[in-house]
């Protein structure tokens, strides 16, 4: 019988292993490490470790094996360019061995729903991800996430061919089947102009629902004629009208057609109701979920349920995509007090990835 064999990435010297002990870490010379202290209060039992992450991540296994709920890492791109703090130009089957037998041990610190986060650039992007298919197994690659870190502007715009602006995020479960993120959100960049519907007596139940235009309801609040608003209004007037979206946005509508093999049983039979009524407005009661209202055979939609609290604001919200183009890495010289030209990446990128993948009391 031939013995199984499993897709690999090979490369010179894979096989060689850096021989290390495993080292109590407050005990270890060649490391330098810091405890946070308590303050007003509150207990930080934080650690800040300087030295070789090798040796730092076989000091840490010993007392957090299976217990780390979020991992970010950040490795050298392998541009083959010398910056001012580091080197990053090894050679390529180097850096794979480097960086795997790192991955090795990271992977044995998270606990099985535990999610890693790897930040990389084009540059040994492919090479990546198949060797951390090979560790994590590639059921367990949960996302390739672009994320946006500049713009095609100043000297890049000069570049013949394609402007380089992005680099990626390589989301992994160590066990995608005991995985549960958590349901994020971002701000939708501009206003969805298709809820364009207005219910003008909200507040008298939906049996007796009017609906007219959001223009003129807007046009109305500020006691001016609908013709000739937006002359009037110049440049506030996207400001104005988005500010009366937001303060009514439980009126604020639009009709959309359900899928009809797609919704529930009962939901199926509120759609016919409505078809066959058009006159009426027919309300479906749910539990957990908001309430569904049709009329004429289309689901009433309203602004309201778009809203979500994303850093203490109600916003217009969409569900997070593979797509991360809100997080600029610019205006970044202030953050962490100091300076690191091309190496510093957004504290709000942070954020993110350990609010997707941790609750309170997570080790990260």
């Amino acid at each position: 019988m031939s013995k199984k064999q499993k897709l690999e990435l090979t490369w010179i010297g894979k096989e060689d292993r850096t021989r290390l002990e495993p080292r109590i870490l407050i005990e270890d010379p060649e490391l330098s490490y810091h405890a946070a202290a308590r303050r007003d209060g509150d207990i930080f039992d934080n650690m800040l470790i300087q030295g070789d992450n090798l040796l730092a991540l076989r000091a840490l296994e010993q007392e957090f094996s299976s217990k780390i709920k979020c991992v970010y890492i950040d490795p050298p791109f392998n541009t083959q360019q010398a910056f001012e703090h580091y080197d990053d130009g090894v050679e390529h089957s180097i850096w794979l061995t480097l960086l795997r037998e790192r991955i090795e041990i990271i992977y044995r610190l998270m606990s099985d729903d535990g999610t890693l986060f790897v930040h990389i650039d084009d540059n040994e992007l492919g090479y990546l991800i198949v060797l951390l298919d090979e560790i994590f197994g590639r059921q367990n690659r949960i996302s390739i996430v672009t994320f946006k870190q500049g713009a095609a502007t100043g000297h890049k715009a000069i570049n013949p061919g394609v402007v380089s602006t992005s680099n990626f995020v390589l989301i992994y479960a160590k066990d995608k089947s005991v995985w549960v993120p958590n349901k994020l959100f971002t701000a939708r960049g501009e206003r969805d102009k298709r809820y364009n519907q207005y219910i003008t007596n909200f507040d008298d139940g939906f049996r007796g629902w009017r609906f007219g235009t959001l223009t003129q309801a807007f046009a109305a609040s500020l006691g001016f004629p609908e013709r000739g608003l937006k002359k009037a209004l110049g440049d506030e007037y996207d400001d104005k009208l988005a500010a009366f979206i937001m303060s009514n946005a439980k009126r604020v509508v639009r009709l959309a057609r359900p899928d009809y093999d797609a919704v529930s049983a009962e939901a199926r039979v509120a759609i016919d109701k409505s078809r066959a009524d058009k006159s009426r407005i027919f309300h479906l009661e749910r539990s957990g979920y908001s309430d569904m209202y049709f009329s004429g055979g289309e689901r009433i939609l309203f602004y309201s349920d778009k809203l979500k609290l994303i850093d203490g604001q109600y916003v217009a919200g969409e569900p997070l995509t593979s797509i991360w183009d809100d997080l600029l890495s610019n205006n970044l010289h202030n953050e962490g007090a100091v300076e690191f030209p091309k190496g510093k990446k957004p504290e709000a990128l942070i954020k993110r990835c350990i609010e997707l993948s941790t609750s309170k009391g997570d080790m990260v």
